[in-house]
């Protein structure tokens, strides 16, 4: 009859046990090592976060001056040809619609799905 044990772990630091029988330079090492890869996680992830938001920030601030643009040349052409300033500024105010409100209503609805 024969019995047979298996251990495993996952990350970069093994369980205390196993660890305390490493030399106290290599248990130094390897706390090291996972510090260094936790922040480097961390700094990866504060990276993307900064850049998504950075990223959100700029196409706000281009629709919103798209936005104010359309209305001033609907302001303009309003003078001259009334429908059609008319339609310019419907369909200015349907884009900032689409562009600020739609994209949410969609992020919304794959979050109630997902669940």
């Amino acid at each position: 009859m024969t019995a047979t044990h298996h251990q495993s772990f996952s990350g970069p630091i093994p369980p205390s046990e196993q660890l305390a029988k490493y030399p106290e330079d290599a248990r130094k090492l390897i706390l090291d090592m996972a510090q260094k890869e936790q922040d480097h996680a961390h700094n990866i992830n504060k990276t993307a976060l900064t850049g998504a938001i950075q990223k959100d920030r700029l196409g706000q601030y281009i629709g919103g001056t798209i936005a104010i643009v359309g209305l001033v040349v609907a302001a303009w052409i309003a003078q001259y040809i009334a429908v059609a300033a008319g339609i310019i500024a419907t369909l200015d105010l349907f884009g900032m619609v689409a562009l600020f409100v739609a994209p949410r209503i969609l992020e919304n609805r794959n979050n109630s799905e997902q669940h």
